[in-house]
């Protein structure tokens, strides 16, 4: 039997960049705080209504949002909650809403019945005095009257309010510093509170934004805006805790209901949630899943719905598969309510947040298989992860798959198998749009048996196979490339390696390989170790690999690099730029390898030219710098030992 080689390096000095890691542990409200029957409109009605309204959502702020510090404030009312509110409501599509949402209140004692013929319900021991959607009191403009069954006789008391106008969805917006909010952690978390009568669809949710979470650094924004966007999903359908409410394309429910209440037949008790039906949400067995020296069967959760099924089967390019894998890690607030990582990595809807995330067709389609919603499919995100990788990538285990690729002579991205070292090599993601670390890690003890993959490794560390895994556990331990931020020696962020963000750019005297971070910048492999010299003296680099360079695509010349000004033509697949300037009072010299054109230029739209061998190009005369001081102290720790120069002339060298 094959096993898998760990490469190793000794670490001999401190690592700055380091892979991020947030989990979601989304809350699954309990069975009483869920309302159900919001009164909108008759069954027989709303089946005959189009799914044609772009959805409304209404934000209503609680008051601890004013209380936030102003930088927070502005940043949540008038850049997350719009950016993530606009997006879906630009992706979803819902049946009009007749009139204004008036919310149900809360029983007490949580006793209701209902009245033969009529679905919403009446409060056995009256109504409480206030009503909670999350931690927010829900407004008594916003609520129902009373529903009282009273010595065998039903009738409301109070006035209802004038509800909520122009609404498909009320989104309660809190920043209230709860138990769930732990800083390492949680961003926000979010749920549904009460649900429509006729079809089930949540009507109105909460999201709790966690206070000291909340950050206003720029290099954050795009975290902050997917955790917002992630966490309404939830509350619009995307929960373990709605699957068994889901209906087809006919408004039919896809779960069993009980004649009486309406509501599914069985409630799981250990999940806390109403159960779903095979039609939903099914288990699949894979008998050959390989690990450490052995080959084991393991249960996964499939969400086997006909859209969910036909792009699952689309992005993968396997027509067997019978669904899209969900998480089966962690607790219900995770598992079952994401996407597997392992499968899925960066789709925004995995369980934890690592790197890059977007919203891919799979997401959308479980939106629409919920029956509650058409989709615009033009707001889905391209998503590189395992695309067109085939039926292997997602029915085995990703040890199996490195070691098919790798006797195959293939790739092995997005997985890979070296571990940190000095000097640190860095690596480019699988879309090109981040400087990327694999993140194979040693583990202090074994990691669970079944997440394994390597038998040996080459170094001094026998017998520690069963230690090493990628520091992603919901991705399975499985090693893959991954973004990270840069730390300096007090473990502040000073940047990510995403290569589209400018403010991710590094200063003058850092900018080792002469990148350029922005909107039309991409990751390139780097062609061997660069190096800076001065008075003939090199300052050794403790990284190397890759970098974010500006490019550009034209039908005529194919695809160029821009680096440090000067353009670079790539003529063919394979091609080494030699790049030599002097720069910042050093010489600097490296390689960039060319990628194809196609790959990168593809997407823009543009035809490439035929490949072909570079010209000849003369040699350049540069002269080594000699002169000056050192550079600033504070420059050492991002990696490079700088050498005092003795002498005072400049040195003439050729290209």
């Amino acid at each position: 039997m094959i096993f898998l080689k760990i490469l190793l390096f000794s670490l001999s000095s401190v690592l700055h960049g380091g892979v991020t890691e947030r989990v979601c542990n989304h809350y699954i409200p309990a069975q009483h705080e869920v309302l159900h029957d919001v009164s909108l409109e008759p069954l027989h009605l709303m089946k005959k209504r189009s799914i044609n309204q772009r959805l409304r959502i209404r934000e209503v702020f609680h008051s601890s949002v004013n209380r936030l510090p102003p930088d927070k404030l502005t940043l949540v009312k008038h850049r997350l909650l719009p950016a993530a509110l606009s997006y879906w409501e630009n992706t979803l599509v819902v049946r009009q809403t007749a009139g204004p949402i008036r919310l149900n209140r809360n029983c007490s004692q949580n006793d209701i019945i209902y009245r033969a013929g009529y679905y919403p319900p009446y409060c056995v021991h009256g109504c409480e005095q206030t009503t909670y959607c999350g931690h927010v009191p829900v407004p008594y403009d916003h609520l129902e009257a009373c529903r009282i069954y009273q010595d065998g006789h039903y009738h409301e008391t109070g006035y209802a309010g004038r509800g909520v106008l122009n609404a498909d969805f009320v989104l309660y917006v809190s920043a209230v510093a709860s138990s769930k909010c732990d800083p390492e952690v949680t961003v926000a978390y979010a749920a549904y509170c009460q649900l429509e009568g006729s079809m089930d669809r949540p009507v109105a949710g909460f999201i709790n934004l966690c206070p000291y979470s909340i950050s206003t650094k720029l290099h954050d924004m795009t975290e902050m805006v997917s955790t917002i966007k992630h966490e309404i999903l939830h509350a619009l359908g995307f929960s373990a805790g709605l699957f068994a409410m889901y209906r087809d394309k006919n408004g039919d429910p896809l779960t069993e209901r009980d004649i009486f209440t309406g509501r599914p037949e069985m409630f799981n008790n250990e999940l806390g949630v109403y159960q779903w039906s095979s039609k939903v949400v099914r288990t699949v067995s894979r008998r050959d899943w390989r690990v450490r020296g052995a080959v084991i069967q393991r249960h996964f959760y499939l969400m086997v719905t006909p859209k969910v099924t036909e792009e699952a089967r689309r992005h993968f390019n396997c027509s067997t598969l019978e669904g899209a894998e969900l998480e089966n890690q962690g607790s219900i607030g995770t598992k079952l309510t994401h996407w597997e990582k392992r499968v899925f990595e960066h789709e925004a809807m995995t369980g934890t947040y690592t790197q890059n995330p977007k919203i891919s067709r799979i997401t959308l389609a479980l939106m629409e298989d919920t029956g509650w919603y058409r989709v615009n499919y033009a707001m889905a995100e391209p998503l590189q992860w395992g695309k067109n990788l085939g039926c292997d990538f997602v029915k085995k285990s990703c040890m199996e798959w490195i070691k098919m690729r790798t006797e195959q002579k293939k790739s092995i991205l997005p997985f890979c198998t070296k571990v940190k070292s000095t000097p640190l090599r860095t690596l480019c993601t699988t879309d090109r749009d981040a400087v990327a670390l694999c993140n194979l890690k040693q583990y202090p003890k074994p990691i669970p048996f079944m997440y394994q993959y390597f038998s040996e490794t080459s170094g001094d560390l026998p017998g520690t196979a069963a230690q090493y895994g990628g520091s992603v556990g919901l991705a399975d331990y499985c090693p893959y490339v991954q973004e990270f931020v840069w730390r300096d020696r007090t473990d502040t962020i000073q940047r990510g390696s995403r290569c589209t963000l400018s403010s991710n750019t590094a200063e003058v005297h850092g900018n080792h390989f002469l990148e350029t971070y922005g909107p039309n910048s991409k990751c390139f492999e780097h062609h061997g170790i660069w190096s800076l010299k001065r008075c003939n003296m090199p300052a050794p680099l403790k990284h190397f690999g890759s970098g974010c360079y500006k490019y550009s695509c034209n039908s005529t010349v194919g695809l160029v690099l821009d680096v440090h000004g000067k353009s670079y033509r790539c003529y063919k697949t394979g091609q080494i730029l030699v790049v030599r300037v002097i720069f910042d009072g050093w010489l600097t010299e490296g390689s960039i390898v060319c990628p194809s054109c196609q790959e990168i230029c593809q997407a823009k739209g543009v035809t490439c030219p035929p490949e072909y061998n570079p010209p000849y190009s003369s040699p350049v005369n540069l002269r080594m710098p000699c002169r000056g001081s050192l550079l600033h102290p504070r420059h050492v720790q991002v990696g490079i030992i700088y050498h005092e120069c003795a002498g005072s002339g400049d040195e003439v060298l050729s290209h």
